[in-house]
């Protein structure tokens, strides 16, 4: 089963500022719901434990990230693979942020993901799981604007 999620958000920031947040690590995955434990394991590669409820299950995933396409200030592509913790389910992910500039000092960044799942999880079924990745989808929204918009002054990584 696959599914994927798109949304875009608008940052008072300019491009150069908003890419060398979401360029940082420890930023960015504070930006992702349930992300815990990242450790850089080689130069854009990453391992963490990502965390979610989807339905009745509340499911963590071991992956390891690995950024495949970097544009600097524009692009920011990374693809995400791992296995559920405690059952049988294997996630496969590819994510995208792409930067434009929308005014002096403002930045849009359009996100998207495609995520696929395997085992038990991959049998909850296409709606169930579309809900919880859009839910998902705007907490990131949310949290990635008040992470780029607050600075890194009150966040040393």
């Amino acid at each position: 089963m696959a599914v994927e999620t798109t949304g875009e958000v608008t940052v008072d920031v300019d491009r150069p500022a908003a890419f060398a947040a979401v360029r940082t690590p420890a930023r960015l995955a504070r930006c992702i719901p349930g992300c815990r434990d990242l450790q850089e394991v080689a130069p854009d590669k990453y391992t963490a434990l990502l965390t979610s409820t989807v339905a009745f299950m509340t499911v963590s995933f071991k992956v390891a990230i690995d950024v495949t396409r970097i544009e600097e200030p524009h692009l920011l592509e990374a693809k995400i693979t791992g296995d559920a913790v405690g059952l049988a389910g294997h996630v496969v992910a590819g994510a995208r942020l792409q930067l434009d500039e929308a005014g002096e000092r403002r930045t849009t960044i359009r996100y998207a993901t495609d995520i696929g799942l395997t085992g038990r999880l991959g049998g909850l079924g296409q709606p169930v799981f579309k809900a919880t990745s859009a839910k998902m989808a705007r907490e990131f929204g949310a949290n990635l604007k008040a992470e780029i918009e607050r600075g890194e002054t009150e966040h040393p990584a």
